[in-house]
This record gives C-alpha cells, sequence and structure tokens, in this order.
C-alpha cells in the first residue's frame, strides 16, 4: 500500500486513517516523500559573477534533513505498531507522476492518499496530485478528504464531493 506523505496533516490523516480503517497484518507500506526541486535564488551581474553556492547548499541541505526527519518519525511509528514499511523520497517537479512510477516500480496494489482541500477553480489551475493518481494509475485509490470544521468548532467531514490533491 503506497502512502504519500510531506507531512501536511491532509496526509497524516491520510495515514491514521489507513489505520483505523483498513490495516491488516501482513500489510506492506511503501512511503513516498515527493520533494519539489528547491527554488534556488539566482545571481546578477551587478554583484559579479559570484554565484549563491553557499545558499543553495543550504536550501538543499535543508530540504533533504526535513525529509531524514519525515523518514524517522514513519519509521518509529511503522515499528511500533508493527508493519513493514519502505521509505522513498524523491525529487520531483510533477509528483503526481512520481507517485504512479513509484506505486509501479514497488508492486503497490492500492493507494491511500489525503487532499489539500482545493477548490474548483484552484484545482483547474493549479492541478490536483490525487486526481492525477486517481485516473492514472491501475490501482484502488482511496482518497481521505479533509476534515473541515463547523461554526462551533467541530470537525466533519469535507463536502466538496471531489479528488483534490
Amino acid at each position: 500500500i503506497l502512502i504519500p506523505l510531506d507531512g501536511s496533516q491532509h496526509a497524516e490523516a491520510a495515514y491514521q486513517w489507513y489505520l483505523d480503517n483498513i490495516r491488516r497484518d501482513g500489510d506492506s507500506l511503501v512511503i513516498a516523500h515527493i520533494l519539489e526541486p528547491p527554488s534556488l535564488p539566482s545571481f546578477s551581474l551587478k554583484s559579479g559573477f559570484n554565484v549563491p553556492t553557499e545558499e543553495w547548499r543550504n536550501i538543499i541541505l535543508e530540504s533533504g534533513k526535513k525529509a531524514k526527519a519525515l523518514e524517522e518519525d514513519v519509521s518509529v511509528r511503522a515499528m511500533q505498531t508493527h508493519l513493514k514499511m519502505e521509505f522513498i523520497a524523491e525529487t520531483s517537479k510533477r509528483p503526481g507522476e512520481t507517485l504512479v512510477d513509484i506505486a509501479w516500480r514497488t508492486g503497490c496494489n492500492m493507494v491511500v492518499m489525503g487532499t489539500r482541500g482545493l477548490g474548483d477553480v484552484k484545482r483547474a489551475f493549479l492541478g490536483s496530485v490525487s486526481d492525477y493518481v486517481l485516473h492514472n494509475s491501475r490501482l484502488a485509490v482511496t482518497i481521505v478528504p479533509v476534515k473541515r470544521c463547523d461554526s462551533q468548532g467541530e470537525r466533519r467531514p469535507s463536502q466538496t464531493g471531489g479528488a483534490d490533491a
């Protein structure tokens, strides 16, 4: 079972939903973390041809540290719940395509993922990772919707009805 995690509460909710609803003894999880290529500052001709390599290095190292911390956290949780787990971190500008590829390469039978709760307009312009995975993988895909708060602060299921990560 592939579960993409990015450190967001939506992804965590999908992981918890898996544990609470469909987890079975003997399951093998593939936790995928897709890092977006960092936005690196450019250099200008005004400052000569000094490339900000130290700044680039720091940005890349910070991104790697976050991925490593997520991997350690998920590994501990997998051990506590006696789950077999493989962690895969990859850099990609196209996370949906990368997730479909990871699912295929690792022999997954199912994907469980969260949503970011994008509205129709944002989803049309930005695209949707969950929508891409749903329509381009040949696996069962479970999309766990965002929970929203009502006027009293009570958590309730999303009313969006669409797949929008």
